[in-house]
């Protein structure tokens, strides 16, 4: 137990840990009841020329809360190392995003790094893979000036293109060129309609090759360039017909047979779109005049989407028009103008319920895309920004019954987190959105729709909520209200809001906190323990505890300048802000959880670093999973950190 008076004293020393930036504070949430959690995962790869090295950040949100961790690895190894360090960054921080994707041998980050001409050198091209089970960084090639360098990271591919050898693919496994020239197929080619396959892909990440331009012996690509099983890939040319100025096209979506035809007249151009399924009527899917018309099918084939495009090309002067079809039915879903007068580049499926067209635009931030949600018929704007780095995430959940898929928000007060069944709060048009239901069990609001107001009640606390004044957004029979005045009236206002970049954090200030009303936690059964010590006096090498308190999380800790991590294949990381007091080997100390017994010690080199991460530790120096390190302040006095051995599992938060 930590007395008062030693709680005193950790609040004074904490303030002396703001110097760095702290790790990221773990909070107990209900874990999922299959053991399956809602986890997205990302890497950033950092390059640092003044240290050295290159830094991976691996960063995990929690779709279930909202929350974020956060954890960064240091690489020095000079085979690892580029030849210079003046790298290509599109942010001006020389970091940029990998591609994570789950590989068969774990999940894995990629991310292409190109190097900026130094003394006369053309650009070099450097592809790198994290691997998160070893903590392990590795420079899978180094590629000289000359071609053009291309990742399919879900594939296991990287390709290299010149005008000399057209395009070769090489594994991300063993380097070794796997597909030469012919034609690899992506999801995107036959969402738009380019191909058709049989049989339909089992899931959105999927390569079919084609060695040759006849499209025959065309097979599925397994992760890393193998062969795998026969497909029928069909290219849905457009025929063209000069003489009656003419041009169609006929292809397969979903069991439907799906012909266009353009007929061009008079300076003018006439669209039809026609479906027919095996035995059944032609059905007339659009007719019209307009500039262009495009079609796409959604990944498992469910939905065909027809945009027609009364301007044509970048300079738009009209919306375009959106139609969606059921492919089984043939019956109209949904039907709305595009959002901008802006030329559509294609459509991005999360699902086949979910999707986000895409537009040219030469200033995109300026004009935010939407989720539209095919069960509803609605759509949810969404920050470009957020929406472009999208695509580098790997999530280990579906997305079904989930509409708005970047920045959750998570909803924290005292040590308690809001839990969500489903889809989590998020920002959206500047109002934070929270699921009405979870939010008032968790805070036990009782509420009811009364003529035309919402009333809330919260033990003596009452509040309403006006149908004029109600932004809400109801989902599948899901009620998401933005928070406002309604929740402040019953004791529950927005104390601070910490917006990263994917995600936010919400603290609640509960003016109701110690009443059976408030937000209920569950404790960590473990949390990492820090202490000031000394030497003892016994002459038996150990040490005696002076001063102890406990971290947020189990796995990692800070004390002053300084952080340890025990990372889950049992190396150690440890990062300072300064190293001026250390030297350049650090003796760090493994002892037994009394602090009484010396287990082993570790020489860790420190020089011109502020971050090392150690060898695997031998597995007798824990206990129960828990390993104490005691680092030296001086030569008098110690700082001891026990943590315990974190699991990494990527369906787990």
């Amino acid at each position: 137990m930590i007395t008062n008076t030693r709680r005193r004293c950790i609040a004074f020393l904490l303030l002396c840990a703001l110097l760095i930036v702290l790790p990221e504070k773990g909070i107990t949430s209900a874990a999922a009841v299959d053991g399956k959690e809602k986890v997205r995962h990302r890497a950033t790869y950092i390059f640092d020329g003044t240290q050295n090295q290159v830094t991976v950040r691996t960063t995990r949100i929690s779709f279930d809360t909202g929350m974020k961790k956060v954890s960064e690895y240091d690489f020095t190894d000079k085979t690892l190392l580029p030849s210079h360090y003046r790298f290509w960054s599109t942010n001006g921080f020389n970091m940029q995003d990998g591609v994570v994707a789950d590989t068969p041998q774990g999940l894995k980050a990629y991310t292409v790094a190109v190097q900026s001409p130094v003394q006369g050198k053309g650009e070099v091209t450097i592809i790198y893979e994290f691997d998160y089970t070893t903590l392990s960084l590795r420079k899978v090639k180094e590629i000289q000036p000359g071609p053009r360098v291309g990742l399919e990271a879900q594939l296991g591919l990287y390709s290299l293109y010149s005008e000399k050898t057209g395009i070769q693919y090489y594994s991300l496994v063993d380097n070794k060129r796997k597909l030469s020239g012919g034609r690899l197929i992506t999801s995107e080619d036959v969402t738009e309609t380019d191909y058709s396959l049989s049989p339909a892909p089992a899931s959105q990440n999927f390569g079919v090759y084609c060695p040759n331009s006849q499209l025959t012996g065309c097979y599925n690509v397994t992760f890393g360039g193998g062969k795998g099983s026969a497909v029928k890939v069909t290219e849905n040319r457009v025929a063209y017909d000069s003489k009656q100025s003419t041009s169609t096209k006929s292809f397969m979506a979903g069991g439907t047979r799906i012909k266009w035809k353009n007929s061009y007249q008079n300076g003018t151009y006439q669209w039809t779109v026609e479906g027919s399924r095996s035995g059944g009527k032609t059905v007339s899917l659009y007719k019209g005049l307009v500039k262009e018309v495009k079609t796409f099918v959604s990944p498992g084939g469910k939905y065909l989407v027809i945009i027609a495009d009364p301007s044509g090309g970048v300079n738009k002067t009209q919306n375009g028009k959106v139609y969606m079809y059921d492919l089984k039915t043939l019956k109209l879903v949904q039907q709305y103008d595009a959002l901008y007068k802006a030329y559509v580049t294609g459509i991005r499926w999360a699902s086949d319920e979910l999707y986000v067209i895409e537009y040219y635009f030469s200033n995109p931030g300026a004009y935010p895309p939407s989720f539209y949600y095919v069960p509803e018929g609605k759509h949810f704007k969404i920050e470009y920004d957020q929406y472009r780095d999208w695509v580098n995430y790997w999530d280990s959940f579906s997305y079904e019954g989930l509409f708005y898929l970047t920045l959750p928000v998570a909803v924290t007060s005292g040590n308690g987190v809001l839990s969500y069944e489903g889809q989590p709060a998020f920002h959206m048009n500047g109002l934070y959105y929270v699921p009405l239901k979870e939010f008032a069990d968790t805070f036990h609001i009782q509420y009811e729709v009364k003529g035309k107001e919402l009333l809330f009640q919260r033990e003596s606390r009452t509040s309403k909520l006006a149908a004029s004044q109600n932004k809400q957004v109801v989902v599948d029979g899901k009620v998401f209200l933005p928070l406002g005045q309604w929740n402040k009236e019953l004791g529950l206002k927005v104390a601070l809001a910490n917006r990263h970049v994917m995600n936010t954090t919400l603290q609640i200030s509960d003016e109701l906190r110690k009443t059976e009303a408030a937000m209920k936690t569950k404790p960590q059964a473990f949390q990492a323990i820090v202490e000031r010590l000394q030497r003892a006096g016994d002459g038996s090498g150990g040490f005696v505890g002076d001063l102890a308190w406990e971290m947020t999380e189990a796995d990692r800790a800070v004390l002053g300048n300084v952080q340890v991590v025990l990372n889950h294949d049992r190396s150690l990381s440890i990062r300072m802000q300064t190293n001026r007091e250390y030297g350049e080997i650090i003796p760090v100390i493994i002892t037994s959880r009394d602090y009484g017994k010396v287990l082993m010690e570790l020489p860790v080199d420190m020089k011109d670093k502020y971050q090392a991460t150690t060898t695997a530790l031998p597995s007798h120096v824990f206990d129960g999973g828990v390993v104490t390190v005691v680092l030296p302040d001086s030569k008098e006095s110690f700082s001891a950190f026990t943590l315990k051995l974190p699991d990494f599992d990527k369906n787990r938060f």
